[in-house]
């Protein structure tokens, strides 16, 4: 789903300069499909896979994420279907999970939103991370910290809870004696169905969180300089209108929604087969 994730982050940053230079001028996409035909016309298929390889971070923080998740429910008070328990479970995990995907994402975006050969453009992931410790600190990995908690915490308080319920309307629907003997089609469309709704509805905070995590004097493609999230905000909303939050949401859909499916219906097989062995 990678490619998807770089037309989300273009697509949520253009048009963000008033008076145009860096993104603005860049390109100005009409949509999902229209900007996959643009970029690989005009800059190569590849340019959809730049900053590939952070995704060898994925792994890990997905590790850390579902056994955080997971531990949480059942240590917290309330029991493992409460969906109070649910939500605080995915806020710790979010927590847990974002002190190894902050930096990578930044790393990412940044080459995400450049268009292939400009000037002082980075040359790669690991020239992308040197380049910003360099010239903007090590703290800059970290920037967007708080707007990325903004942005999973309210995703996972609609999509666990909304996860775990269409499951168990699921089993009542297929007569299954239980969660764990879903059939798989069932736990891929429990999955899809909550994935959307919540991408969908954090796409606003996650425009503020991608365009302060993209700005910075190592960025030559950077058009805009907010004073943090509640400045980008207003900017978005004066400059650009209520459809500014709405940039980049059917992409994002498209990135999250299938993303989500294939990692939690793995892990639940996965678990499956695990406790039929142990």
């Amino acid at each position: 789903m990678y490619p998807m994730m770089t037309v989300k982050s273009r697509l949520q940053v253009q048009g963000g300069a008033a008076g145009g230079g860096g993104t603005a001028s860049m390109y100005m996409y009409r949509g999902p499909i229209h900007a996959i035909y643009s970029i690989s016309a005009q800059e190569g298929w590849r340019t959809l896979y730049k900053g590939y390889a952070t995704v060898g971070q994925i792994g890990p923080a997905t590790a850390l994420y579902m056994a955080t998740y997971q531990t949480a429910k059942k240590v917290l008070p309330g029991g493992e279907e409460n969906p109070l328990v649910h939500f605080c479970g995915g806020v710790l995990a979010t927590l847990v999970q974002s002190s190894v995907t902050v930096p990578t994402e930044i790393v990412r975006q940044r080459q995400m939103v450049q268009t292939s050969g400009g000037e002082g453009a980075y040359k790669g992931s690991l020239h992308a991370l040197k380049t910003i410790v360099r010239m903007e600190g090590f703290s800059a990995l970290y920037r967007g910290f708080f707007l990325a908690q903004m942005v999973w915490g309210p995703y996972n308080a609609v999509y666990l809870p909304l996860w775990e319920a269409s499951k168990r309307v699921a089993v009542k629907f297929s007569g299954a004696e239980s969660k764990e003997k879903l059939a798989v089609q069932y736990e891929l469309g429990s999955a899809f169905f909550s994935s959307s709704i919540a991408s969908a509805l954090t796409n606003p905070a996650d425009i503020v969180k991608t365009r302060i995590q993209i700005q910075g004097k190592s960025n030559v493609n950077s058009s805009t300089q907010y004073n943090g999230a509640l400045d980008a905000a207003r900017s978005i909303y004066r400059k650009e209108g209520v459809r500014g939050f709405t940039k980049g949401m059917s992409s994002r859909v498209l990135w999250v929604a299938p993303s989500a499916t294939i990692t939690f219906t793995t892990f639940d097989q996965l678990m499956k087969r695990f406790n039929q062995l142990w």
